[in-house]
């Protein structure tokens, strides 16, 4: 716990990226009201994404002490925390958090975070322990899960929280530091110095992946992700149905994969991202969503967006810092998201992908 009494803690900008939000703002708002991090050294910036359901005058009238940035366009969500964060550099932010705004936060959730952040200068994110809303005795995410050929996905979805919290703690005894592959988007406080390293979020992203890539960026240059468990936040998730979503998974998958991955490491998960796109593409058909599948192949076939990719992958990898074999000793063959899991996924294509990794993984010695 931080007391201003003993010491000025490090400015914080709360940035909260609001879409057509109206339904929650004032569930999230009330609960910042209560939030116990020294009001002297907090900012909170909300950035509208030209939400057309009374967002940005709700905030006006009811949220007066928010900083509020109205955006002309929908940046996204890589595109929106970028302008807040921006914005929050400016005003001296030692750190930024990032708070979906379908959320309700502990009075405590920021003092928690940043503790964890400050026991090692080299943690570069702090998750918070994001429960479900309204089902509040249930994980939303106790951190992210990579998938060596691009799926993300939230560790311990669903799970009790009195069972997660015992596993927490078995986790905690071998990694003190409880580190993890990426961090969720919806509550993670970002180390400001580490972000002016490594660059902010993807804007090409837009949506999905984009915080697995800055996750994946963060460890190429030598910081961690770390899950801060005191930290809670509650989250009123919704798995998207939406079949638009498909585009932005499928086609953000690649291009984050192309820009972190080493060379070798591609060539060695090629012959298992081909059978996993014959795999794809034929569920894309029976689920009713190929024309987002073959946009995606559209939008990579175009010569000027490899250009752009291309000069992407020299930054990140020019400012790598860690060998690939300790970046991917975080990833893992299988996919355990509820929202997808099937029995084709769970008895034939989980086992047979893990078998595989389980083989690539130790070949990786760069």
């Amino acid at each position: 716990m931080l007391h201003a009494s003993c010491f000025m803690p490090p400015r914080v900008a709360i940035i909260i990226v609001a879409y057509n939000a109206r339904p929650y703002l004032e569930n999230c708002f009330n609960s910042l009201a209560l939030v116990s991090y020294p009001r002297a050294a907090l900012e909170i910036i909300v950035v509208d994404n030209a939400s057309t359901d009374g967002t940005a005058d709700w905030l006006h009238e009811h949220a007066a002490s928010a900083t509020l940035i109205r955006n002309h366009e929908n940046l996204g969500f890589a595109g929106g925390n970028n302008v807040g964060i921006r914005h929050a550099f400016a005003r001296g932010a030692e750190f930024v958090y990032l708070l979906n705004q379908d959320t309700i936060v502990e009075p405590d959730f920021l003092n928690e975070a940043v503790a964890v952040a400050q026991t090692d200068q080299k943690i570069g994110a702090a998750q918070s322990f994001l429960l479900l809303h309204p089902d509040r005795d249930r994980v939303n995410s106790m951190g992210n899960a990579i998938h060596f050929l691009g799926f993300g996905y939230t560790r311990g979805y669903r799970m009790l929280v009195s069972a997660a919290e015992e596993e927490i703690e078995r986790w905690r005894k071998r990694d003190p530091l409880l580190r993890i592959a990426y961090c969720s988007g919806a509550g993670v406080l970002l180390r400001a110095s580490a972000l002016k390293e490594i660059g902010l979020f993807d804007e090409e992203l837009f949506l999905y992946h984009e915080d697995l890539d800055l996750g994946w960026r963060l460890c190429l240059a030598g910081y961690g992700n770390v899950l801060a468990p005191r930290s809670v936040v509650y989250h009123q998730y919704e798995f998207s149905r939406s079949i638009s979503k498909w585009y932005w998974m499928e086609r953000n998958r690649f291009l984050v994969l192309a820009k972190n991955y080493h060379l070798a490491t591609l060539i060695l998960i090629l012959p298992a991202l081909i059978i996993m796109e014959f795999g794809l593409l034929a569920f894309s058909f029976r689920s009713g969503w190929w024309r987002e599948k073959l946009k995606g192949y559209a939008y990579l076939a175009r010569p000027h967006n490899w250009r752009a990719l291309l000069r992407k992958r020299r930054d990140v990898q020019q400012r790598r810092r860690v060998s690939e074999r300790e970046i991917v000793r975080f990833f893992t063959g299988i996919v355990a998201s509820q929202e997808v899991m099937n029995p084709i996924l769970r008895y034939f294509a989980n086992p047979i992908f893990q078998a595989y990794w389980s083989i690539v993984r130790r070949v990786i010695f760069w």
